[in-house]
């Protein structure tokens, strides 16, 4: 069970933000919190309240709207916003929805768990980051590590690479696990994660994905850059599923994708007369996609795939004559792209 002092500090971070007074009184009449002004001239107030004590609804009592918290089934303290609109009472409601959470004592994975997946405001975030040491000053990033075995010993590993204090790591489930941590090195984060993925598969004989966020947010807004790496996983694993490392800034086209109506999709591809074999065809794909990556310029790409200029032509009039696009004009290479990402999000038979 949680001390008021917690209480007391989220309901003073609460009331900063709402215009509104807000208190809190315990089951025996206590304030608290609140003003004291108001804890003296309404005493009467608080002992109408035991009428109430077993109510599990916003109730009202005179100008005031409350909320009672339980714990166990037994009223632990009471809510009240002075103020009886409908807004007020959707205020009060957010507000005992908050208050109920801190009734419930996390661990340091299960509030990790929790933060993750959204689950904790940003004070309850903010206070078990400093309840278990987790530096608030700097900003993380999150790396979702995914296999077909287990990944113990990948957790292990992976401790290793980092300096004490800058990786958290949860344990989703046997085969999939999550790191949690500030990275100021060097290298790219593309470079850490062949170090990372070369490391496990070499030291733990296991295969792993590992799919990345690319934004780097405080603890309290750490949920962002979880559902930005499992994006990456899910579009990564879809258009590059042997690629085994997804940053969530390389699918920002495929996600604008992701969710169309897979009816719009089956029609837009119908109406393409397109050969479906390019798809089958791995030297034209990585062609267009190393097109795509050098801004459509010839001689860039031709550099890059360690041909000739003219034999990388060649290749873009054959996908020319197989789509009826051509990948040199910037709108039918568009066409492409979009085509080429739709097959692979939506699985449409090539």
């Amino acid at each position: 069970m949680i001390g008021y002092d917690l209480i007391k500090k989220v309901a003073y971070d609460i009331q900063k933000n709402i215009q509104m007074p807000l208190y809190i009184i315990d089951k025996s009449g206590n304030l608290i919190y609140g003003d004291k002004d108001f804890f003296e001239k309404k005493a009467g107030f608080l002992r109408i309240n035991v009428e109430y004590i077993d109510e599990k609804e916003i109730y009202e009592v005179g100008e005031f709207i409350c909320y009672n918290i339980f714990y166990n089934d037994v009223l632990f303290f009471t809510v009240v916003l002075e103020g009886k609109d409908e807004q007020s009472k959707k205020v009060l409601y957010l507000i005992s929805l908050m208050l109920e959470q801190l009734l419930h004592k996390y661990d340091r994975e299960e509030f990790l768990i929790e933060a993750l997946t959204c689950k904790l405001s940003s004070n309850l975030a903010s206070y078990y980051a400093e309840k278990y040491k987790i530096n608030k000053n700097v900003k993380y990033t999150v790396a979702i590590v995914e296999s077909n075995n287990e990944i113990d010993d990948a957790i292990k590993i992976i401790t290793n690479i980092f300096e004490k204090g800058n990786l958290y790591t949860v344990k989703f489930d046997d085969k999939r696990f999550v790191a949690i941590f500030s990275y100021k090195g060097n290298n790219s984060l593309i470079e850490l994660y062949k170090t990372m993925k070369d490391m496990i598969e070499a030291e733990g004989y296991i295969k792993v994905k590992i799919a990345s966020s690319s934004s780097f947010v405080p603890i309290e807004d750490i949920h962002i850059a979880y559902r930005e790496a499992e994006t990456a996983l899910l579009i990564g694993k879809k258009l590059e599923n042997e690629k085994g490392i997804y940053i969530y800034e390389d699918y920002s086209f495929a996600e604008i994708l992701w969710g169309i109506d897979i009816e719009k999709v089956n029609n837009f591809i119908k109406k393409r007369n397109i050969d479906f074999g390019i798809f089958k065809d791995e030297e034209l794909i990585q062609t267009l996609n190393a097109f795509f990556r050098n801004s459509l310029n010839l001689s860039e790409t031709a550099r890059e795939l360690y041909i000739h200029r003219n034999t990388l032509v060649y290749r873009l009039d054959k996908i020319f004559k197989m789509t009826g696009l051509d990948a040199k004009n910037f709108d039918d290479a568009l066409l492409l792209k979009t085509i080429m990402v739709l097959t692979k999000l939506y699985d449409i038979p090539r």
